[in-house]
């Protein structure tokens, strides 16, 4: 018998395949469409290149970012945000994370000070968010879940 070839989104959420998460959502809400990738040097440098134009590719659209962790960060009581490296010296993507992330197989959930805690500055992430403006040059991305990696 033919072994069938399994879709790239087929089997279970947020289990990693050969080291790499398949580019769906992890949250069990969201559809399993595949999300657009890019590398936060993309964001950076796409909103100095023509904030206008990085707005409409980025703006209210859900999609992951990759890159290497600048650090976490609270503002406020309860906002905290993944800062993560650009080839700028100056300017990082900001993350804002969800106040619930997943933090397991099976769409096990934590308090974002958990997920906060298992992310290292320099390591390598990958988030999933809703691509939100820039701040003086910095793109914002909302409603963020870190995805594999840092488990």
């Amino acid at each position: 018998a033919s072994a069938a070839v399994p879709e790239p989104n087929a089997g279970a959420r947020g289990v990693p395949k050969n080291g790499t998460l398949d580019p769906i959502s992890i949250d069990p809400n969201r559809s399993t469409d595949i999300l657009p990738q890019y590398q936060a040097d993309t964001l950076v440098d796409d909103y100095q290149e023509n904030a206008g134009a990085a707005n409409d590719r980025y703006l209210g659209k859900y999609f992951i970012v990759e890159g290497v962790a600048s650090g976490v960060r609270r503002e406020g009581n309860d906002t905290v945000f993944l800062d993560i490296r650009s080839n700028s010296p100056t300017l990082v993507v900001r993350a804002k994370l969800l106040p619930i992330q997943i933090c397991g197989p099976a769409g096990r959930t934590c308090e974002v000070e958990a997920r906060g805690t298992m992310v290292r500055r320099g390591q390598k992430v990958a988030v999933e968010c809703t691509g939100a403006g820039q701040v003086e040059g910095s793109p914002i991305l909302e409603d963020c879940l870190v995805r594999g990696g840092a488990n």
